[in-house]
């Protein structure tokens, strides 16, 4: 039924030849019926985009950002945490079950927010989509002129993500509802043709209703094995030959995986150093390496006679320096999986260590807030 519909869905979509893009706003065209039709409950009047003016926020829950796991966050409020993972491919998954919206790239999150969808008689479908167009102010003329701001259009007939009030619980007339700071964030970071699983119990796996830090799907929309808990080393680079790296360390679960290009190509168990050290959020990106670093900063690698890589802290409000070495010393990871991980992290690798599980399935414990941790003995910028 949800094929039929969707495939059904796409035939309804205008014809490219007929489209005519100027700054934004669609030119009057002469259009068939039965594709106006399909447009009825998202066509819109012009909106104020051109005239440099905001959308308006009246008629949204505005939302509040926090530093928390999705599932603690409570209506209205939202996570968002791009530099986790600053390059990437990018894909949402709407969780109807939890009314969460979760936001990923290159396979980790970065970002997370309460939503409402369709209301009993109007509920949301689900199913993959792309997003097909995008609108940064715009009306529906099926609902009394209704804003919809930062619009992202999810079918030809009337499903769409967007900017709305958000009370708590499904009450939509189908559209994916969020915070209207976090469309507004989302909509700066998306490009049509970007795939959104919509998602419940009953058709999709329960990663996937449920998701958790690492995406349960991949840029396609097809599900993908959750998070393996397996006490084991696994390398397959080859799954993604090219493209930018992500490394994430989990402390709940203690596992260490890696991802390129939105595909996780490895992951091994680790150990802390001292067991009793809190883990919050932490996010560093590795640096070019310099052969002009000051006396004593690092001795250079015994093995190729370079100077060891250093990583940026930025997840905190100051810039700390911290150097491949002095990770590891809080750390405990297998040196044949540390060898393999060199071959693939270059400057620019993101690397994010966490407390929370990767998947709610491993979940035990929940930490809240963030405090970037730091090496002794790091370098102030």
């Amino acid at each position: 039924m949800q094929a039929a519909r969707a495939s059904a869905l796409n035939n309804d979509r205008r014809p490219m030849g007929r489209q005519k893009f100027v700054t934004g706003i669609i030119r009057p065209i002469k259009l068939p019926a039965a594709i106006l039709v399909c447009f009825a409950l998202l066509q819109a009047p012009l909106g104020m985009g051109a005239t440099g003016k905001l959308p308006p926020k009246h008629t949204s829950t505005l939302g509040t950002p926090r530093t928390a796991v999705p599932n603690r966050l409570k209506p209205g409020e939202y996570l968002w945490v791009p530099e986790v993972s600053p390059r990437g491919p990018i894909v949402m998954v709407v969780s109807l079950p939890e009314q969460l919206v979760y936001v990923y790239r290159n396979g980790v999150i970065i970002g997370a927010a309460t939503a409402s969808t369709g209301k009993k008689g109007h509920r949301t479908p689900t199913g993959v989509f792309t997003i097909l167009q995008k609108r940064e102010d715009h009306y529906s003329n099926l609902y009394n002129a209704a804003p919809m701001p930062y619009m992202q259009r999810l079918t030809w007939d009337g499903i769409a993500i967007h900017a709305g009030r958000l009370p708590g619980y499904p009450a939509s007339h189908g559209c994916v509802r969020l915070p209207y700071e976090f469309a507004r964030k989302l909509f700066a970071e998306t490009k049509t043709g970007l795939t959104v699983v919509v998602s419940d119990e009953k058709l999709f796996p329960e990663n996937v209703a449920h998701p958790g830090l690492v995406a349960p799907v991949n840029v396609t929309g097809t599900p993908v094995g959750g998070p393996s808990l397996v006490d084991g080393i696994v390398w397959e680079p080859d799954a993604a030959p090219e493209g930018p790296v992500t490394i994430l360390l989990t402390n709940e679960d203690r596992r260490i995986r890696v991802f390129r290009n939105g595909v996780e190509i490895g992951h091994a168990p680790f150990t802390l150093m001292d067991r009793h050290r809190k883990i919050t959020l932490h996010v560093l990106t590795r640096l070019e390496v310099s052969s002009s670093q000051p006396p004593g900063a690092e001795a250079p690698d015994p093995a190729t006679g370079r100077p060891i890589p250093r990583w940026l802290e930025v997840s905190g409000k100051d810039e700390n320096a911290v150097s491949t070495a002095e990770l590891l010393a809080v750390f405990n990871i297998p040196s044949e999986f540390l060898s393999d991980l060199a071959t693939v992290v270059k400057p620019g690798t993101t690397l994010v260590i966490t407390q929370p599980a990767a998947s709610a399935s491993a979940r035990t414990t929940l930490t809240n807030g963030v405090v970037a941790i730091s090496a002794d003995g790091a370098t102030r910028k």
